[in-house]
């Protein structure tokens, strides 16, 4: 009886040490508030975790090359996904750890000029369809709302304002491959087949159905980062906003290459783009991973917002791959001498590489993560 009573216990204590939003789920260590400390690598089989970036290069997360199966992983009862699956890889690339949030699109607004922000305002007129009272004033200036995620915009917008960045919409392969988080077969971000972990908490903000829209906590659009993240580091992939990508809708996977990509529909007078990740009204069904939608590019939507994602070299830049060799530094020995002497012809064929100053140029470093 006793060793039963311990081993509950003990079972209790990992699982709120787990579950424990002080637990590193992101593959980064505990600091204890020192910034210099080192950052641990965890991984997963055949696949190394990601680490958080250096803070000069944002609040991203980079992830490495990797090779998954596209496509949607759960049952299709009411036949809604017709693309079918792919293996596809993607190269290493980086993505942002949350969506664009209000205070982070009206700072990049201030940087336009007046004509070009007027264009680039979200969509007041979409916001009748939100199911929300607040009005879109409220919600898209008011300070109370800096961090909630920015919605009503277009598929342009949305990639005018990744640019201004520096970045770009991440293609819809690597949006599943991110929130997928190394998952073979996963249905969500997260491990398991439901919405909520094992303490009957919700893990995303959506709607529950029966239990009501405010269930998991928001009856509409939530703070950035209010779940826990998946443990690639990411947040919201799941509901919140849903996210334009990329790529031109298509019906089928057919369409694409298996390196690296990303269908553009230059042939096709296709005008939808595909929006992934589900939305606050979305049911459980809709925010998986494997799940895709579509949407009018020049349409905007209360449900829709994005995030952006950037190719290595967006990122890090690009390093000389090998130093610029020091130039040949005069004999002192034989400054004003004789070409044709002896010592001048042992200069001239017979001198060492360290004698000379013309030493091979030393290798030197690449950005880490193949593909790029």
């Amino acid at each position: 009886m006793r060793h039963l009573v311990l081993s509950l216990l003990l079972f209790a204590f990992v699982a709120t040490v787990s579950a424990s939003p002080a637990a590193a789920t992101d593959g980064s260590a505990a600091t204890d508030g020192n910034e210099d400390a080192p950052v641990a690598m965890m991984t997963v089989p055949g696949l190394p975790m990601p680490v958080p970036v250096a803070p000069q290069f944002g609040d991203m997360v980079r992830l490495p090359d990797g090779t998954f199966i596209m496509g949607l992983t759960d049952e299709d009862p009411f036949e809604m996904q017709s693309a079918g699956r792919r293996r596809v890889t993607v190269s290493a690339f980086y993505i942002d750890r949350f969506e664009v949030t209000n205070a982070e699109y009206r700072e990049y607004l201030q940087s336009l000029s007046p004509g070009v922000r007027d264009d680039a305002l979200p969509d007041s007129t979409a916001w009748t369809s939100s199911a929300s009272r607040a009005d879109f004033s409220t919600y898209f200036y008011g300070s109370n709302y800096d961090e909630y995620p920015v919605v009503s915009v277009t598929w342009q917008d949305a990639k005018d304002y990744c640019k201004a960045e520096d970045k770009r919409l991440p293609t819809e392969a690597e949006w599943e491959y991110a929130a997928r988080a190394g998952r073979v077969g996963g249905v969500y971000p997260w491990s398991g087949f439901s919405p909520r972990d094992a303490f009957g908490r919700y893990l995303a903000n959506f709607n529950p159905g029966r239990q009501g829209q405010a269930a998991d906590g928001y009856a509409f659009t939530a703070p950035v980062g209010s779940f826990p993240p998946s443990r690639w580091g990411l947040h919201d992939v799941a509901g919140n906003a849903a996210e334009w990508v990329e790529d031109t809708y298509s019906p089928t996977y057919a369409n694409l290459s298996d390196l690296d990509p990303v269908y553009r529909g230059e042939d096709s007078e296709e005008t939808r783009k595909v929006v992934r990740g589900g939305a606050w009204d979305s049911n459980a069904f809709r925010i998986g991973v494997g799940f895709r939608d579509m949407h009018e590019a020049d349409q905007a939507s209360p449900r829709i917002g994005f995030r952006c994602a950037a190719d290595i070299s967006q990122v890090e830049g690009t390093q000389r791959r090998f130093k610029d060799p020091e130039p040949p530094q005069p004999d002192p020995s034989n400054e004003g001498g004789d070409a044709n002497s002896e010592s001048g012809d042992d200069a001239a064929g017979d001198t060492t590489e360290e004698e000379d100053g013309t030493a091979p140029p030393e290798s030197g470093t690449t950005p880490p993560g193949g593909g790029q």
